[in-house]
């Protein structure tokens, strides 16, 4: 008989339980059927148990991570972020196309991912892009070197897997301008079916709602219970000064939005757990993850395949039918710059063959975001030692609920009309976070030393730096806009992004009208529950402006607002006559044929105060108009839902 025993052990790290199997020897028979050991074999029964489980449940075939790529697809799609997750599975739906994903990021299989709270304020820089803006004339004055900085994912799922989760369309008004600025076939009419497509909308108050669907692969679910004290307070604050309770992603688009969020029972969705995890057994679909483009091939006016380098060496795959750039709103008009495709005259001061002379870069917008502390009395902040104890850990993984089932520890949003002109449209979200920018690496706006000190909040007289809420400022209609330009021809050195942040005077306007909103929302009787107050300090720099007069408040705006990282336009479309456009309405890049685009890149205008829905819908049209044109339907495979 063998000396050696095996004990199951089952040990907490960090945020989940993890088990293993422990070799012990010398074990004689006699301790078989002790006490301890009865836990053991209880232990083991549990477990063969889990790997029956296991074994039924996932055994199906990862054929879409393939050990080596083929020389040829029918599709390659450049990036598996928010928008080319969803288009390598509705391409591969028909077994006889073939699809490949290249991805310059890593899988999502990082366990903390699937946390909300970690993932959304905790983000670990191998999952993001380090990019910055270039140094901002009108803005950013108190941020290291002017320059602000950009979330956008680098993993797959993009930045659907590191935002704050939130599930928001954009108002119904905003599309109907994409087809009056002459994008036709992109207005709300056109595109609400699509959002239907999408939608598991799991939120009971809405969910009978002829604007929304059950039926759809991403799981819209209500973020609000997480902070249910907070959450009252700022619902009734709201209705107050004459917000009520609305559903933002239906007809309504001013009021009050609780927070609807890309979740499923307490986990995030992005849109590669909801679109490839769910195929990754089709034999027709391949993903390489590591796999950075460094161009498209052009050919006789036509793309015939990438350029890309994987493991250091430089590897070139063919596409027969179309290659999509859904590489984001930087990397996208970044690579068709490096391709050829562009303004002619900057390809020419970079010694690169113009392909096609188009406006690539030349217009682009993003929202701007002014964060404003404030100090509360009750012990109500998301903190890191708090949302990570070990009984946080617990109520999490056991129950699904606690601090690390919130998303970015947002309570809710109010959509408001700040100008006195009235039209029944929001032009300003404010939302509330229980938690302070200063105790969590993704809230990090890069402010300079000094200006972190001075903005801790001050209570009783004296910095606060663990109790505390934020108001995130956000003005919706952005006037300023600027360019993107490459800065060599080396693929890996970052553009010039510059999007001119407040040069237009109506963007610093709309910022201090929802600054005073927030004044109002702090002293409504809601707020005084828990003693909230704004900032008691004067910022120093603005000190020679008196308090909270219109010049102190532009000057607190153009010191401390960061950017939204909701960037568009940089491959703007637009109809055919629209010479300020680079695709077409069935997104194909103009002048080069099997060549389009498809992400927040190709939007005329903003929509929506996040992108990430806007953007799986945008994917979702783009794949049945791909499709409609190219792919065979005699067979469909079975669907994501």
């Amino acid at each position: 008989m063998s000396d050696r025993s095996y004990v199951l052990i089952i040990e907490w790290d960090d945020t989940s339980w993890r088990w293993r199997v422990h070799e012990r020897r010398h074990m004689g028979i006699r301790r078989l059927f002790t006490r301890r050991s009865l836990v053991w074999w209880l232990g083991l029964g549990l477990f063969s148990a889990l790997l029956t489980f296991l074994y039924i449940n996932g055994s199906k075939s990862l054929a879409a991570l393939p050990d080596k790529i083929n020389t040829t697809y029918d599709f390659v799609i450049v990036g598996g972020g928010t928008s080319g997750s969803v288009l390598a599975n509705r391409l591969s739906e028909s077994p006889d196309v073939t699809v490949l994903l290249l991805e310059a990021g890593g899988l999502d299989s990082d366990p903390d991912i699937q946390i909300p709270l970690l993932s959304s304020l905790e983000r670990k820089l191998e999952h993001t892009w380090k990019f910055t803006t270039t140094p901002q004339e009108h803005a950013f004055k108190s941020l290291d070197g002017k320059r602000g900085r950009l979330n956008t994912g680098r993993v797959l799922g993009g930045r659907s897997t590191v935002s704050s989760m939130v599930y928001l369309r954009g108002s119904s008004k905003n599309y109907n301008l994409w087809e009056r600025l002459g994008a036709a076939g992109w207005g709300f009419r056109d595109v609400v079916p699509y959002f239907h497509k999408l939608e598991n909308f799991r939120i009971e108050e809405f969910q009978t709602s002829a604007y929304h669907s059950t039926k759809g692969p991403v799981m819209v679910s209500d973020g609000s219970q997480t902070h249910p004290l907070l959450h009252d307070i700022y619902q009734k604050a709201s209705a107050t000064l004459g917000h009520k309770s609305t559903d933002c992603n239906g007809k309504d688009y001013v009021g009050f939005c609780s927070n609807p969020i890309m979740s499923d029972r307490s986990r995030r969705v992005s849109t590669s757990s909801a679109y490839l995890l769910p195929v990754l057994d089709r034999k027709n679909l391949h993903i390489a993850p590591y796999s950075h483009v460094t161009k498209v091939l052009i050919s006789s006016g036509k793309a015939v395949g990438v350029e890309y380098l994987q493991n250091g060496r430089r590897e070139v795959v063919g596409a027969s039918k179309e290659v999509i750039l859904s590489a984001g709103p930087i990397h996208s008009p970044h690579i068709l710059m490096l391709s050829g495709v562009g303004p002619r005259n900057h390809l020419q001061d970079h010694k690169i063959q113009v392909h096609a002379d188009l406006p690539v870069g030349s217009f682009i917008q993003d929202h701007m975001i002014l964060p404003i502390r404030g100090s509360i009395n009750e012990t109500l902040t998301l903190t890191y030692p708090r949302s990570t104890s070990v009984l946080a850990k617990l109520r999490y993984n056991l129950l699904g609920g606690g601090p690390l089932s919130s998303n970015g520890a947002i309570v809710g949003h109010s959509l408001v009309e700040t100008k006195l002109n009235k039209s029944n449209e929001a032009d300003t979200m404010i939302s509330f976070l229980a938690t302070i920018p200063e105790l969590w690496s993704a809230m990090d706006y890069g402010y300079d030393g000094n200006t972190k000190k001075e903005l801790l909040p001050v209570r009783n007289g004296r910095p606060n730096s663990t109790e505390g809420v934020t108001f995130l400022v956000q003005p919706l209609n952005i006037k300023s806009s600027g360019t993107l330009r490459i800065r060599s021809t080396n693929p890996f050195d970052p553009p010039d992004v510059d999007p001119r942040y407040l040069e237009h005077a109506d963007d610093v306007t709309n910022v201090i009208q929802g600054v005073k909103y927030y004044f109002k929302l702090m002293k409504t009787r809601a707020f005084a529950r828990v003693q909230a107050r704004p900032p008691f300090l004067p910022f120093s720099k603005c000190s020679n402006h008196k308090l909270n007069s219109d010049s102190y408040l532009e000057c607190l705006v153009r010191h401390l607002a960061v950017p939204g990282s909701n960037l568009i336009g940089g491959c703007k479309m637009g109809s055919m006559k629209d010479n300020s456009s680079v695709v077409d309405l069935k997104l194909r890049v103009k002048g080069v044929e099997r060549l389009r685009v498809v992400d927040s890149s190709v939007m005329p205008t903003l929509v929506s105060p996040d992108l990430i829905a806007p953007s799986i819908m945008l994917a979702e049209k783009a794949a049945d108009i791909i499709k409609s044109g190219q792919v065979s339907k005699k067979k469909i495979t079975k669907k994501t839902r």
